[in-house]
């Protein structure tokens, strides 16, 4: 039963008034702003599904990005640590860390939670059928940037309020560096990453963000002090992403790691300047599909090595005149 309702074609869909599972999303939060969410988009446009259909299943509290009927925590139902080492599990029969396929362990949580919340017949929108729509893309294979953009629909990302109790500078910077693979852990690194940080204290206020914990190897860099520097670290992974996302929507700016946060910033739509040591283990087609949104939106969007921006900053004097904007432009 269940794989009838993973194999339902979305014009099928449509036609029927059952609910829509989509989900469950594990995968990096990159992924889940810059192409699950658009594919989910354009598949309610493209059927005309009424939205209130779908039943997100995702976990940190990022059901709140997806502005739709119902959403799952699956912090709810397993533990941040459990669902890490399924996703390893996963990782190693699969030879990838994406959801390509649905796993076993997968279609267990599906028929669980459906029990749960007394879903008895409904279809299912797994993450595999993003990927396969969108694999030639980020390989740089056989589809093209024009293709995929068709697959693709990018709206405002709703984000919760700030929580109560956390009190934010009216105007700030904020910052996330981690390591991963175009970034290492690496002293030099991290000295250059403090020494940033309390330059731009020094012009305004800085809000570093943290996780609550380690689960893989996106690892925190050590956090700067001083003046001027307010580190948030969210109580328990069932609210991370929820936090991070409504911080990052007040900022001035965001300073930091090239990946996931960055381009939720970007999606945002909050100027940003994303840094990477060594392209490595990441597609280009991410880095491209970035700074495309960042143009249509008019957000400043800088992604480069720290010797690019220094090299940048040599051409030209510190105090440098802006040209006026031609007259009905926007940008």
């Amino acid at each position: 039963m269940l794989d009838e309702m993973m194999q339902t074609p979305f014009w099928l869909m449509a036609r029927f008034r059952r609910p829509i599972v989509v989900g469950p999303w594990m995968s990096e939060m990159g992924f889940e702003v810059l192409y699950w969410l658009p594919y989910l988009e354009r598949l309610i446009q493209r059927y005309r599904i009424d939205r209130s259909r779908l039943i997100a299943i995702t976990r940190g509290g990022a059901g709140a990005w997806y502005g739709v009927g119902k959403t799952i925590e699956l912090y709810d139902y397993v533990p941040p640590g459990d669902l890490r080492l399924q996703a390893l599990r996963g990782a190693r029969e699969a030879q990838s860390i994406k959801q390509l396929r649905v796993s076993q362990w997968e279609r267990r949580l599906l028929d669980l939670l459906a029990e749960r919340h007394g879903l008895r017949r409904y279809h299912v929108v797994h993450p595999s059928r993003m990927y396969r729509a969108l694999d030639a893309y980020w390989r740089l294979q056989t589809m093209g940037f024009a293709p995929a953009m068709q697959q693709l629909a990018f709206l405002q990302i709703p984000v919760p309020p700030v929580p109560v109790g956390l009190s934010l500078p009216e105007q700030f910077v904020c910052v996330r560096w981690y390591q991963r693979a175009t970034w290492p852990m690496r002293t030099d690194l991290v000295d250059w990453t403090h020494q940033m940080v309390q330059a731009i204290a020094e012009r305004m206020p800085v809000v570093v963000l943290q996780s609550p914990a380690s689960l893989d190897d996106h690892v925190d860099f050590p956090a700067p002090t001083g003046p001027n520097i307010q580190q948030v670290r969210p109580q328990e992974w069932k609210s991370n992403l929820a936090v991070q996302s409504a911080v990052l929507k007040r900022a001035s700016a965001f300073v930091g790691t090239w990946g996931g946060v960055a381009q939720l910033a970007v999606r945002l739509g909050i100027p940003t300047a994303a840094f990477y040591d060594r392209w490595h283990s990441c597609s280009y087609a991410h880095k491209t599909l970035t700074q495309w949104l960042a143009l249509v939106q008019g957000t400043p969007c800088f992604v480069g090595r720290p010797q690019d921006i220094e090299a940048c900053r040599a051409l030209y004097p510190k105090e440098l005149p802006m040209p006026e904007l031609p007259r009905g432009s926007s940008s």
